[in-house]
Formats: structure tokens, sequence, C-alpha cells
């Protein structure tokens, strides 16, 4: 179920464009969202590889990672991935990384041919459950014995070889870990299921980690139970979803000081950046919620129930959205495929005459409307199906000029007329259709 925001002007001029309708028109939604259950007995960690368009998910309790394609359909359940918890994609999207935490190993995948390729022991008694990429490596956050620690792999070797690195930092358990391109050699970790909570930002280097700025969350604001982080597209800003509080707060990266909160709902547990920094936001057992980069005012409110801790995760350079949900009682976990969750909706809507006669010339005018400009060069096309065309003829497309076009069209078949405009939808907008009738006379 998908529940669209719009402003409170563009909901007037929709009301008000419809008054002077003479052809009947509605907008297209935005595209179907699915739900598929998967071959899976829980859930931990989902990345998205959007050159082979592959969602990989991690079940630990299974001790497996399915791979499925961008519609949901399960390509590969890989076997034999004992305590599989955290992922990682490399850079290139050749490789997957795993981090076993019941035998103390990351493994490797290759994503082209979906099999094991390589497996990398983190240490004696480690168990490594969180990774992400930073300075060249692959670093892991691991627990041994009553405590915690952060490793790296340097998966730029021939033969990588796991090192315990000092972090500066006690850590209860193994801290989760994330970075972003927009400042690929910068890590942040952070405690999890904890009060207060802890973030730590550090510059991996050749060497191991220099810390930049730690913090104890004890006020301004006050965050407990963490259970999800990631970093905006810029890199400059941290979003951080924890139980307490029920907003999902932004803190800075450069001091980890207080920057504003997207509004949310109770116990936050996952959050999402896009390439195009579109954020999406979400809580057990509540909606998900997009926002357009920069912005603070919801974009999208999406229907998944019983999200995941870490269950929210963006396809590379689309707008396209996947959650993981499971029910709290048990039950294998959902993907949720949701198409458009970074565009704005398009609304079409056109004027035409009701009659016309056969041969002479009519006008239709038409506007494109959304929350968001479209950009110069916009079109829609235009389609007419009569007795003559029961199939349809093109008319071809026509200019979009401040959200105004127009056509004509001389029908030669007596009866109706059925215009139907297509916009075809961009990477900011939803597509759109809509039809006007006309009843052509002799």
């Amino acid at each position: 179920m998908r529940i669209h925001k719009h402003s409170a002007v563009a909901a007037v001029a929709a009301m008000l464009g419809s008054l002077s309708l003479l052809g009947a028109g509605a907008s297209q939604a935005a595209a179907d969202d699915t739900s598929v259950a998967l071959p899976s007995a829980s859930f931990r960690d989902i990345v998205v590889d959007g050159v082979h368009d592959r969602v990989f998910i991690s079940d630990p309790t299974g001790g497996s990672v399915v791979v499925t394609d961008y519609a949901g359909a399960v390509v590969k359940q890989i076997t034999a991935e004992d305590g599989a918890m955290g992922l990682a994609l490399s850079a290139d999207s050749g490789k997957v990384y795993v981090a076993l935490s019941s035998v103390g190993a990351i493994s490797e995948i290759d994503t082209g041919t979906l099999t094991e390729t390589n497996r990398y022991a983190t240490g004696a008694d480690t168990s490594p459950q969180s990774l992400a990429t930073a300075g060249g490596k692959l670093w892991f956050g691991y627990t041994v014995g009553s405590s915690g620690g952060i490793g790296s792999l340097d998966i730029s070797v021939a033969d990588p070889t796991a090192t315990l690195v000092p972090s500066g930092i006690y850590w209860y358990y193994a801290p989760s870990l994330a970075s972003s391109p927009a400042d690929p050699d910068v890590l942040v970790a952070g405690q999890e299921g904890v009060s207060p909570a802890t973030l730590a930002v550090y510059d991996a280097t050749s060497t191991g980690l220099e810390k930049r700025t730690e913090r104890l969350f004890t006020s301004s604001p006050s965050i407990s139970y963490l259970n999800d982080f990631a970093v905006t597209a810029d890199g400059q800003n941290i979003v951080l979803a924890a139980n307490n509080p029920s907003d999902h707060q932004v803190v800075r990266m450069s001091d980890l000081s207080a920057n504003g909160s997207y509004s949310s709902w109770t116990f936050p547990n996952a959050v999402a950046v896009a390439s195009d920094g579109t954020v999406a936001t979400g809580a057990s057992d509540y909606f998900v919620r997009t926002y357009r980069p920069g912005s603070f005012i919801p974009l999208h409110d999406l229907s998944v129930n019983d999200l995941q801790p870490d269950g929210l995760a963006w396809a590379p350079d689309d707008n396209r959205l996947f959650a993981v949900s499971a029910f709290s009682t048990g039950g294998a976990p959902t993907l949720h495929v949701l198409p458009d969750a970074g565009k704005v909706e398009s609304t079409l809507t056109v004027q035409a005459p009701s009659t016309t006669a056969k041969g002479k010339t009519l006008t239709v005018t038409g506007r494109l409307t959304a929350d968001e400009p479209f950009a110069a060069g916009t079109t829609v096309e235009v389609t007419r199906t009569d007795a003559e065309s029961p199939n349809g003829t093109s008319l071809g497309s026509f200019p979009v000029s401040m959200g105004d076009f127009s056509f004509t069209d001389r029908p030669r078949t007596a009866g109706q007329a059925t215009y139907t405009v297509r916009f075809a939808g961009d990477v900011q907008h939803t597509a759109a259709t809509t039809e006007a009738v006309v009843t052509v006379t002799k």
C-alpha cells in the first residue's frame, strides 16, 4: 500500500483543474509495489548490486545468503554461509563479502557466478558481525569474549589477512560500521543496543584507524538503543535510527553535533540513503518514509509493517527501494520492492471538446504537474484510438512548457475517439497517463 504526500498548493491546483475538464482524466499511480516471501529463517542485512541488478539478503539462523532480482524473484540461495550477518559490496560490484559470525570468518562471493570464491579467517574466537569498506580495506565489527572491536582485511592484495585494529574505544559488542563514497577514507562505527548510544568517526589509513571524533549521546540529543545509521550522500551527516527518541536524528560528521531530524514514529529501526541523497527512514510496525535531498518534509509514506532493523536499501542510481519485514512472532522474512519510492508523483489532466465533426480540426490542451518542476525538453506521447484504429495510432510527442501542452488532430471516423496522453516519467517524477474521449459526428 502506497500513501502519497502532496503539498496543499498542489492538491488545490489539481482540484481546480479538474472542474474544467471535458475529457475524462486520471493520473497513473507510481509503479506497483510487490512483496515476496523469502526462503530464509531470519534476516540481518541487505545490500544491492546495481551492476547485476541483484539484491543480497543475509540469513544468520539459516546460514545462507538469498539473492533476488530487482522484481524480488529469488535467483539463488547460497548455503553453507554459517551465521551470515553483515554484508558489503566491493567498489566494482564484483564481490559481496559476508560476515560469518558462527565460524570467525568472512566469505567472498562472486556477484557474477553467485558462488563463494574465498573465505578469510578473522582471528581466534572472533565473531564478525558487521562490514563496511573504507580506505581501500574491508572493515569488520566483531565480538570476542565479553567485548567487541574492529578489524580490517586488505582486499586489494592477492592473499588478504585479517588484522584486529585498536579503535580507542571500549565496545561492549561488535560495533556496526558504515561509510560513504563521498568520503571513501572515512569509517563510522556505532554501538547498537545500549543506552546511551555511542558513535565514532575514523580516518581509515594504511596503518589502521585514526579517530576524528567520538560521542556518547547523553544529551542534545539523548539517543539510546541505536538500531541503524547511514552516512548521507554528501558525506557531511549521519542519520540515526534508535528506539529513543522517536525521530530519526541527524548529526554532523565533523563533530557529531545535532543537525535536525526526520519525523518518525515509535522505535525507528532502519535508514538508507540513495546515491542522489534521497533518504528512506523506517520504524517497526509503521510506515517507511522517503525524503528528497535536503528536505525534512516527507515525500512518500510506504506501508511496510514489521520492518526489520537495518531492513532498508536503495538500488544504486535508481529510485527503487527494498525493504525487509518479518513478523515478531516468527515466519519467513518478506522482501518489499518499492519501485518509485524516491520519485515525486506526476499528474496529467487534459481538456478536449466533447464533440466535433468528422474531418474538422480539434485542439486538446493539457497540464502536467508535480511538486517538483520538470526539466526542459519534457514531452508527452499521444495516441488516438477509434473505429479506424482500434489498436491505437500514434500522433507523436509534444513538448511541455511550464507544465502546459497542446496538440491538434482531424479525426476522420465517426464515433468515439479516445486520446491517450502518456508521460513516461523521469529520474525525479513518476509516469502518468490520462485520457480524453471525443464524440465524432458525421
